[in-house]
């Protein structure tokens, strides 16, 4: 279980060393928003550290959307409120509010030398109301906003001069921050020397350490809590007051900007920035009713009490724990075994090798024309083609004329085009076979797609003969993905839901295709009326389309197997996807890159030498 922004790298380093390991993640701190987050130098390397966890936690569901955000703008992944796709591996968001550890403070309290620090304040504030504020010396705990609107505060309503009193304790930093002492010193100065006299100063400044028991007097006499701070984890200092009141039942101001404001409902909330409306809330606070003060209260104290440290720290386990076995009970796919790959090929007759092309015999890419066929994918698949024991087949859902330009003059090769509607047999012509098919309602989607493109900058059209891809890889990551939902909405209630179409969504795109189309389709008619007659059967792919060619395969290899009367004679099926070993696939085992299924290509193609004509 790992802790804080101190050790983000740590994650990815542990499961690089032990991959079958489960990490849990929780920040304390604040996440920052996808726009600053991603001016930072080492933003990938950060983003990339925390996903090596099973499960991260923020303190907020604000924090955690942040980091949705900059997964997606920043490394491109796929993410939901819940998760974030991670090459296939699913890392698991939750939001967890931190508590503090209210039996301790609760008896801390009560022990007597408080007793009597607080019998001490009493009596030298005596017929004072008090605020108090206690911050670490830096920019974002929001001393200088406090000061600054406890001034306003005394401006604005003069009856209160002289009754009320701010006692702000100010801890040391990390860091000096010499500016910032200076302007709170000029702001103290200030605020005594206008409102103050020798008798009385309205600001009791204190900067250094404060014992924990003069601390705790301190929260069980104030009559207001003032928490200002700009940006912050949770403040467990404003649940510590709440422990405290269980007498005097003050009120609390507390800034929108603390991770506690989401959940502590009875106290002010407030815009430190807004130094008027500050102002008006110290007013509003101080004049509550006795009745008022309770209700708040006691929805405060309920909260504090029901969500302490002990139910965090096992809300927390519990959720790490879930991640873990819902992980176990689906089955990681093992790393492709390249001798055993290479043995089954060699000991077959009757070879049958399906590829999927963009993502898994080369790497996807921005500009979907620039993924062209590395020369070392090319010579392996002259060689394979070249042995008639194999029938090695290309199905994409790359058109016709682009695979005809880049693989169309490999002899032997036979290709699929448009995820199953075409099909070019070992150097024959292209088969349409939704030729009788009526595309009508292409007119219809384009209409859609155009309306999307229009209002969606970076995304494109990409018409083919039997279907339309809108794509979005270009656009702003979260507004495509918006753009992209609305725009299945729209398909589905005005052409899915009327004509024999379906909508198939891919890396960064919108397909719409004839209901009866898919790779899977293909498979069956490339196994044949007889799928017993392979002896060696490969499938590989790397998205949701493939997964139809898998599950196609699943089903025939067990009705290859059932009918089979001798059991040890089973042909080989190698069902491969491309991508994490924790990826849900319907395939049997997984490579991690599109370089691995073309090294397993070069290997399998290397052995033709030698068993050549055996």
């Amino acid at each position: 279980w790992v802790h804080d922004y101190h050790l983000l790298l740590m994650p990815e380093m542990l499961s690089k060393m032990h991959p079958a390991s489960s990490i849990g993640l929780f920040l304390h701190s604040p996440f920052p928003s996808s726009e600053l987050f991603r001016s930072l130098p080492n933003r990938k390397e950060i983003l990339n550290g925390m996903l090596g966890s099973t499960s991260i936690g923020f303190q907020t569901y604000s924090y955690a959307r942040h980091f949705l955000s900059s997964c997606t703008r920043v490394l491109g992944l796929e993410s939901t409120p819940t998760g974030i796709d991670n090459k296939g591996s699913i890392v698991n968001i939750g939001v967890f509010p931190i508590g503090i550890d209210v039996k301790f403070v609760q008896e801390r309290r009560s022990l007597p030398c408080v007793q009597s620090k607080m019998s001490n304040l009493k009596e030298m504030f005596a017929n004072k109301h008090i605020i108090i504020g206690r911050d670490k010396l830096d920019e974002v705990a929001g001393i200088k906003q406090k000061l600054e609107a406890f001034e306003r505060f005394l401006e604005l309503y003069p009856n209160w001069q002289d009754k009320v009193v701010l006692i702000q304790v100010t801890q040391p930093g990390q860091t000096r921050q010499p500016r910032l002492e200076a302007k709170i010193s000029e702001l103290v100065t200030s605020i005594n020397s206008n409102y103050g006299s020798l008798e009385f100063m309205p600001v009791m400044y204190h900067h250094s350490f404060l014992d924990t028991d003069e601390y705790m007097a301190l929260l069980n006499i104030a009559d207001l809590c003032l928490i200002t701070v700009i940006r912050d984890g949770m403040n467990t200092g404003s649940l510590e007051y709440v422990v405290c009141q269980q007498d005097k039942h003050s009120p609390l101001i507390l800034s929108e900007f603390t991770g506690t404001a989401g959940s502590v409902s009875g106290a002010i909330q407030i815009n430190p920035w807004d130094y008027e409306s500050v102002a008006q809330a110290i007013d509003t606070a101080l004049r509550m009713s006795p009745e008022e003060k309770k209700l708040r209260y006691n929805e405060m104290y309920k909260h504090v009490v029901t969500h302490d440290a002990q139910h965090w720290a096992s809300t927390v386990i519990k959720d790490l724990r879930a991640t873990v076995l819902a992980g176990k009970s689906s089955s990681a796919t093992p790393f492709l075994d390249l001798a055993f790959f290479a043995r089954a090929f060699v000991e077959s007759k009757k070879r049958l090798i399906m590829l999927d092309y963009d993502g898994t015999l080369t790497p996807i890419t921005n500009i979907p024309a620039e993924a062209l066929p590395p020369p070392e994918m090319i010579a392996a698949l002259k060689k394979l083609c070249a042995d008639p024991r194999n029938f090695v087949c290309i199905i994409s859902g790359r058109d016709r004329d682009f695979l005809n330009l880049h693989l169309g003059n490999i002899k032997g090769l036979a290709l699929s085009g448009e995820h199953g509607s075409f099909i070019r047999y070992q150097d024959g012509d292209w088969i349409n076979l939704l030729d009788e098919m009526d595309m009508s309602w292409k007119d219809e989607v384009m209409s859609i797609f155009q309306f999307y493109t229009e209002r969606t900058a970076g995304s494109t059209i990409e018409y083919k003969e039997t279907s339309i891809t809108w794509h979005f890889r270009n656009a702003d990551p979260e507004y495509g993905e918006f753009q992209a939902k609305e725009c299945m909405n729209h398909l589905e209630n005005s052409v899915v839901s009327k004509r024999p179409v379906e909508i198939l969504v891919g890396k960064k795109c919108l397909e719409v295709r004839p209901i009866s189309v898919n790779k899977g389709e293909i498979v069956k008619r490339l196994m044949g009326v007889h799928p017993e007659q392979w002896e060696f059967v490969t499938c590989v792919g790397d998205d949701k389309t493939d997964e139809d060619m898998f599950r196609a395969l699943r089903t025939m290899r067990q009705g290859v197997i059932e009918q089979s009367l001798d059991a040890t004679s089973a042909p080989h099926y190698f069902t491969i996807t491309v991508g994490p070993s924790d990826k849900k696939s319907a395939a049997a085992w997984h490579v991690t890159s599109s370089h691995k299924v073309v090294e397993a290509l070069e290997t399998i193609a290397a052995t033709e030498d030698k068993t050549a004509y055996m």
